[in-house]
């Protein structure tokens, strides 16, 4: 077993990612508000791997987190509230890894 990495599992149990075998540093993290999209742009990051996560700071079954996209070097986060749900507060990381 690994004493460093990242290991991130489903709702059941299933690995849905793992990165164990890999260095990894957190290069960004940030707080964003329930409802709000927005972008940042990490030039240092340009050729480099990441994983990009969003979580939720607010708990309740009728709340959805942040999606969170890379494209290049911009790092965006768009609020999720399809019919019946509302956006929740959430924190994005993202992590360098190789």
């Amino acid at each position: 077993m690994s004493d460093y990495g990242l290991k991130i599992f489903d709702s059941g149990g299933n690995v849905t990612l793992d990165l164990t075998d890999n260095i990894t540093r957190l290069r960004y993290e940030n707080e964003v508000a329930a409802g709000a999209s927005g972008n940042t742009t990490l030039s240092d990051i340009s050729g480099l791997s990441s994983v990009e996560i969003s979580v939720m700071l607010e708990t309740s079954w009728q709340k959805m987190g942040h999606s969170v996209l890379r494209s290049g070097t911009t790092i965006s986060w768009t609020e999720q509230s399809p019919t019946g749900y509302s956006s929740s507060k959430s924190q994005i990381f993202v992590f360098l890894y190789t």
